[in-house]
């Protein structure tokens, strides 16, 4: 199904079979907003927003796209979630400079494993790392804070932690990394 007969079948209301479509695109918008100190149930939402306003959009007949339709999904839940960021107080000019949809689906592809790969990293770490690295990274909270919270000595012991938790993910990411090119390899 190419970007007009999409557009073709939401204008005159056949949406089942193209909203499933659209859906695929979602787990560019989760990545995204995860990424950014949101969570999946927050990336959902905007997408289903993005969606909504596409529905409207299309019912006009003088509605153009200029883009592919993932593009213009993915660029309306970053433009609201930039404005869900500035609403929470936890805007940064990082969201800003996020690239734009990958066009190469071989890249697409291998970013999505390294992705997977670096997920697997994290939760093989345990509950007690997860919680350091969620708390000082996503939720911005201060050392000491993090210390007594997951019931550390301080500041120090806390900070002593965070940084074997981080060097202990890398190794396992390159780990799981150097399985992933070996099992290419044998693929090929």
């Amino acid at each position: 199904m190419n970007e007009k007969e999409i557009i073709s079948q939401l204008r005159t209301g056949d949406t089942h079979k193209t909203l499933v479509k659209l859906y695929a695109h979602l787990p560019k918008v989760e990545r995204m907003v995860c990424s950014r100190g949101g969570t999946r149930a927050d990336a959902k939402d905007l997408f289903q927003d993005a969606l909504i306003i596409l529905l409207g959009k299309v019912k006009d007949e003088t509605f153009t796209l200029t883009c592919s339709i993932g593009t213009y999904l993915y660029a309306i839940c970053r433009n609201r979630w930039q404005e869900e960021l500035r609403r929470r107080g936890r805007f940064t000019q990082e969201l800003e400079a996020l690239p734009e949809e990958p066009q190469d689906l071989a890249a697409l592809l291998a970013q999505e494993q390294r992705f997977a790969m670096a997920e697997r990293a994290l939760q093989a770490l345990g509950d007690t790392c997860l919680e350091l690295l969620k708390r000082f990274n996503l939720l911005n909270e201060p050392l000491l804070s993090i210390a007594r919270a997951i019931g550390l000595a301080g500041e120090g012991a806390a900070k002593t932690r965070k940084y074997k938790c981080l060097e202990e993910a890398r190794k396992r990411y390159r780990s799981l990394l150097a399985q992933g090119s070996i099992a290419t390899i044998k693929h090929i």
